[in-house]
């Protein structure tokens, strides 16, 4: 499945259509929404102030414009955007992302073309801005950051095609130009006008496994020189050893499940050489008068022995709980053998229930993705808020800053902390071996347990709900074509509608990750069973594939591999498959006529569930405000 990004008129257009009528942004609701501090949870990156300490990691949360949207909306304000690399046509096998338990993925680096990630970043940037000014929000709250991310070798990192992206971040002036000229005037005079062109000013840097440290070395000095970028160097959980992780995670914690990747500890940096690579880059930094700091963790290399996914994929890279084992002990260790000197930041089983620990010890920003994927999706991020807040008033500071002095500093609090850590049995296998609960029933097209579990867990916002009118079981009738060209009426099968809240998907905005089938609690899984709906592209590029097209007067769609064209006037409704042609009353659903087309084959078929499941789609998803109406949406108040 490849990702489409949407044209930035509709977002646009979503965005002020939603603000307007004050309900749902991007399919997340106002109560999932950050409402602001009372206290100050501020910090400075790379010069700028950062409204809150937290945001999500380079992953699948940070790759299209509308994820960075949501984002913000649920209080993130510093954006780890996702790694990119000079190989931009990479074949990721599918569902590429398995959250049930731990979360394994084998979707590490960006799925759009280098120049599509760009203009992703530019757009999500100019998105936010417009958005940051008609919130409700203090001017204290505002305020955040993009952080590039790029990998993983020097020769792809200093290529042409990279240096052009990064260049595109630090002045995105072309890039900002060109979307400003694609818009409708009234949209256009909707964004702010004195938006910042620079994007981005730090750069983390992710090599992963393998890169010798002379190599990461120039790189970063190549970052700090050719683009006078901050850097964040993210340093691999294979530093601590394959012994010391194996006695952590399988010994202590019961992971016995894992099986490590022996390969990853022999060709990666080791401890020694990451502390010296570390000490020559601080130099490199103030040589340059650039910043460098550190990040904990990347993902942990582990086999694919259960064939947790594709059994194409042998390497699977593991987050979640575990990883805050490992991340928050080399942070720990990493503190203590640098004295403190040098920031640090992490990633790596970051919840609700830890984040205030990991802010309270002095790291900064704290970027988060597995637990993003769980049910609430994004909206889990205000709670992760309200908990540092709670610290603040605990320990009556007004400040991140003033609670980090209270606990001694980072020394101090690393100390304190990683060693709870480590004996935190909510770390440990048992607590995390049970996945999402399923019912014993299969998805269908219309109705479902109408959860919406798989509208929040979806990071792009490619499931959607709508809303339809309840039709009780309707007879209808197939128009079949005789052997003597005349068509006949046989009965079909009957058509209802229970529920009034449905759920569609865009595919355009579908990666088939496979995280909405992990927690649904249904058979089946939402982005192949649900309504699915393209734009005009993707949708006569999908042929024969089944799935949905919203135009100006109509739908068309195709069943079974066949192609329905429903076109609605003011006194009937045309449903045609290019063989039969029907005419029906909009109010009755009755045929007012019918024909066999020229060239229609002798025992042709035309289901007429089929019209009333079209007229309940065109209607429920064109009257609502989702991916695939936004075309048609008013301004609003723009």
């Amino acid at each position: 499945m490849e990702l489409l990004p949407q044209p930035w008129s509709s977002l646009l257009r979503r965005l002020l259509y939603e603000l307007a009528r004050g309900e749902a942004i991007y399919d997340l609701p106002p109560h999932r929404m950050w409402r602001g501090a009372q206290r100050d949870l501020s910090l400075s990156l790379s010069g700028r102030r950062v409204s809150t300490p937290i945001g999500p990691a380079a992953g699948p949360h940070t790759q299209l414009s509308q994820n960075l949207v949501l984002g913000y909306l649920a209080g993130a304000r510093i954006f780890e955007l996702k790694t990119i690399q000079r190989n931009d046509t990479l074949r990721i096998a599918r569902p590429c992302i398995s959250a049930r338990d731990l979360c394994y993925n084998v979707e590490w680096s960006q799925e759009l073309r280098l120049p599509q990630s760009l203009q992703e970043y530019v757009k999500g940037w100019l998105l936010i801005h417009t958005l940051r000014r008609r919130l409700l929000l203090r001017p204290a709250d505002v305020d955040f950051v993009f952080d590039a991310s790029v990998g993983y070798d020097l020769a792809g990192i200093t290529s042409d095609a990279v240096a052009r992206f990064i260049d595109g971040l630090r002045d995105a002036r072309p890039t900002i130009r060109a979307l400003c000229e694609d818009l409708d005037p009234a949209l256009r005079r909707a964004l702010p006008d004195d938006i910042p062109h620079e994007v981005s000013n730090c750069v983390t840097l992710s090599t992963f496994h393998g890169c010798p440290p002379e190599e990461i070395e120039r790189i970063v000095e190549h970052l700090f020189t050719r683009h006078a970028v901050d850097v964040v160097l993210k340093l691999n959980p294979t530093l601590l050893g394959h012994d010391e992780i194996a006695e952590i995670l399988i010994a202590q914690h019961g992971y016995h499940d894992l099986v490590l990747h022996k390969p990853a500890f022999a060709n990666d940096l080791n401890w020694s050489d990451a502390l010296s690579l570390v000490e020559r880059l601080r130099a490199a930094a103030k040589r340059t008068g650039r910043a460098l700091s550190v990040k904990f963790s990347n993902t942990l290399v582990v086999e694919n022995h259960r064939q947790i996914l594709p059994a194409s994929e042998p390497l699977l890279y593991l987050s979640g709980q575990p990883l805050h084992l490992l991340a928050i002990t080399l942070a720990q260790r990493f503190a203590q053998a640098t004295a403190g000197a040098v920031p640090i930041s992490l990633s790596g089983g970051v919840d609700q229930q830890n984040c205030a620990d990991v802010v309270a010890c002095g790291i900064a920003p704290v970027t988060v993705c597995t637990d993003l994927l769980r049910a609430g999706g994004y909206g889990r991020l205000p709670k992760y808020l309200d908990g540092i807040e709670a610290a603040l008033a605990r320990q009556g500071v007004e400040s991140v800053s003033a609670l980090v002095q209270k606990n001694g500093g980072l020394l101090a609090a690393l100390s304190a902390y990683a060693p709870k850590v480590l004996a935190d049995a909510r770390y440990g296998a048992a607590k995390n071996a049970k996945g999402p609960r399923r019912v014993d029933s299969e998805l269908r097209l219309f109705d479902c347990l109408s959860c919406d579990k798989c509208v929040a867990v979806c990071p792009n916002d490619a499931n959607f709900p709508f809303t339809t009118d309840p039709v009780r079981p309707l007879s209808t009738i197939d128009l079949v074509i005789g052997d003597d060209g005349t068509l006949r009426n046989e009965p079909g099968p009957s058509f209802a509608l229970t529920e009034a809240h449905q759920i569609a998907h865009f595919a355009d905005a579908c990666n088939a990750c496979g995280n909405c089938d992990v927690f649904c609690p249904e058979s089946g899984g939402p982005h192949q069973v649900k309504p699915r709906f393209f734009s005009q592209t993707s949708y006569d590029a999908s042929a024969p594939h089944d799935g949905f097209l919203l135009t100006e007067d109509g739908l068309r769609g195709r069943f079974s591999g066949v192609e329905y064209r429903l076109t609605l006037h003011s006194d009937r409704h045309v449903l045609s498959d290019g063989q039969i042609e029907v005419a029906l009353d909009p109010r009755q659903g009755s045929v007012l006529q019918a024909q066999a087309l020229p060239n229609a084959q002798r025992g042709h078929r035309l289901p007429l569930w089929r019209y009333h499941a079209m007229r309940a789609l065109h209607h429920g998803v064109r009257s609502g405000s989702n991916p695939v109406s936004a075309p048609f949406l008013p301004l609003g108040s723009g």
